[in-house]
């Protein structure tokens, strides 16, 4: 049984490394399609790993970089965006997203002090740390419970274990908020004031720009624009950060 178990175990180590290998591969074949300046071939080879995955930050900054070079300056911002929600310190995909945004002139929410301090640990992490900070909490309480009156040190680790499970519930809860967004991926779209060509534009927005809360209602998607107010997009110039 014991054997068994051993040879299932190192079966399974082996297919983990052989499949860690055959990514390296792939990823090693587009960068190299990408420094030989063949970009399409390049993001097909990107998009495809993205596709079958894992997905990582430098995965998607790489296809973001390869969608910049063919002119695809909104799928570029998507993607950056996409990469910093895996990896909020990601240092070069936060400068290519300000340096294509700067470019195209895409309009943009100027986010909150809070919003930012949400957005510091991605949202594995913060599942990770509210996880542990739950069970570091019950661990005190109970400690708090059973031991004689006077000791301030299970009381002060439960307090401190609360707030940080409480910052990293805000951490969850903002990048679900952030999963809701969309990227004008046209090179300029114009806002409505209502699902029809005719109707008044409210706005206009360059590539790169985001939209909050996309309401996908057929060829118009009903948002929320940079500035605040709602209107309707053309559905095919938008982009979803987070793919189904």
């Amino acid at each position: 049984m014991r054997n068994t178990l051993r040879n299932f175990t190192v079966i399974l180590a082996l297919m983990a490394s052989g499949a860690r290998a055959a990514d390296t591969a792939q990823f090693d074949v587009a960068n190299q399609l990408y420094e030989a300046g063949k970009f399409d071939e390049a993001r097909a080879a990107y998009a495809l790993m993205v596709k079958n995955g894992p997905l990582s930050a430098n995965l998607f900054y790489d296809l973001g970089n390869a969608e910049w070079k063919l002119g695809y300056a909104g799928q570029a911002v998507a993607d950056y965006e996409r990469a910093l929600q895996l990896d909020p310190g990601h240092p070069q995909a936060r400068v290519n997203l300000d340096f294509a945004r700067e470019q195209t002139g895409a309009k943009t929410a100027t986010p909150q002090w809070w919003e930012q301090a949400l957005t510091a640990i991605d949202a594995n992490t913060a599942s990770l740390l509210l996880s542990l900070c739950g069970w570091l909490a019950m661990f005190c309480l109970a400690v708090a419970l059973l031991r004689p009156a006077g000791r301030a040190g299970p009381v002060v680790t439960l307090a401190i274990s609360l707030l940080a499970g409480a910052y990293a519930a805000g951490c969850l809860w903002e990048a679900k908020l952030q999963s809701a967004k969309a990227i004008v991926i046209a090179k300029s779209t114009p806002a409505r004031a209502a699902p029809a060509d005719v109707a008044p534009i409210t706005d206009t927005l360059p590539a790169g720009s985001e939209v909050l809360a996309p309401e996908v209602r057929g060829p118009w998607t009903y948002c929320t624009l940079p500035d605040g107010t709602r209107a309707w997009v053309p559905t095919d110039a938008l982009e979803k950060l987070k793919q189904s």
